[in-house]
């Protein structure tokens, strides 16, 4: 004889980590509609769940997508700062970045295009907690290209403008970049890297 479920019939089951759940289809959905154009409703249609339940984690849909891009920043300056970490010339610490960057993109695609364009115009506040998450992670990536400017491997005139190029250069892959092509993003980045290196190579 089949044990019986105490769950009363017609419920659905217990959902295993309900809010990353709801991270993920929202970070798709707003990557694929965009922010303003994408509702709760079909937010939680796409999760399974109620509208209500989205609510029980997320008060609000601007709540919603801003958790979306504090987890993505957070986990972005840990698993970048961990793959570079061991590297001890400029050169190949900035290639380190630019590689992991790259991976961690590909892996985490929705969510960065939901971060460079879920929200329409560039009116969106940025909150105190993501510009220092931002400043540090900016901060990584201009001590490695001070760093090798100082020991001469490479010739950096303005770090900080530098900087904004190499992080241009990187996350403009989400206008353009497919998951699932014959070529993965840290191919790309590494020919980015190529091609700076070269440019900033210090002149005979």
């Amino acid at each position: 004889m089949e044990k019986s479920s105490s769950r009363p019939a017609g419920r659905p089951p217990k959902m295993v980590a309900p809010r990353e759940t709801i991270l993920e289809q929202a970070a798709h959905l707003f990557s694929q509609a965009g922010y303003e154009a994408t509702s709760l409703q079909e937010v939680a249609a796409a999760v399974g769940i109620t509208k209500a339940a989205i609510y029980h984690y997320f008060p609000t849909k601007q709540v919603l997508y801003e958790t979306i891009i504090m987890d993505l920043l957070s986990r972005l300056e840990i698993y970048v700062s961990q793959e570079s970490a061991n590297e001890t010339t400029g050169p190949a610490r900035l290639m380190a970045i630019m590689r992991a960057h790259a991976r961690f993109f590909e892996a985490n695609y929705a969510a960065f295009v939901t971060l460079l364009h879920g929200v329409s115009g560039l009116s969106r506040q940025v909150s105190e907690q993501e510009r220092v998450v931002r400043d540090r992670y900016e901060a990584m990536l201009r001590s490695a290209l001070r760093e090798a400017h100082n020991k001469g491997e490479l010739q950096v005139v303005d770090v900080p403008a530098t900087a904004i190029a190499v992080l241009s250069m990187m996350n403009w892959m989400s206008r353009w970049y497919k998951p699932g092509g014959s070529r993965r993003a840290e191919d790309f980045a590494t020919e980015f890297f190529i091609l700076i290196h070269d440019g900033l190579r210090p002149r005979q």
